[in-house]
């Protein structure tokens, strides 16, 4: 979930190519073939894998305390960590490329239901 400045909540969204736009603005990528995107089973959490000279690159996007961040993390064939980056994404930002949803919590739809507001 994704703090909105008491607005309705907002949950991440992405796909492989919406993913690999946004972490582009950040770090060359191969092309969109060469990627691999995964969810997170239950959770709005995404990441991108792929090969490079120096080993293997992750980028996942997620949210710690109500912000999105997104994690850049390059190992080496070994496993050893050679790179890392973390970059705290505006909600705003992440709504203008259509990466963020409003969700209905379990107490708003019991609200509605009794009529209450």
């Amino acid at each position: 979930m994704v703090q909105n400045g008491g607005g309705p909540v907002l949950r991440l969204k992405a796909n492989k190519t919406s993913l690999y736009n946004l972490v582009a603005t950040y770090k060359p990528l191969p092309g969109m073939r060469r990627v691999d995107f995964q969810k997170a089973n239950g959770r709005p959490d995404y990441w991108l894998e792929w090969t490079t000279d120096d080993g293997h690159t992750k980028a996942f996007l997620s949210s710690s305390l109500g912000h999105p961040i997104l994690t850049i993390t390059t190992h080496d064939a070994a496993g050893g960590q050679l790179y890392h980056e973390a970059h705290r994404l505006s909600v705003e930002g992440l709504r203008e490329r259509g990466m963020v949803e409003e969700v209905t919590t379990a107490m708003e739809r019991r609200r509605q239901a009794h009529g209450r507001a």
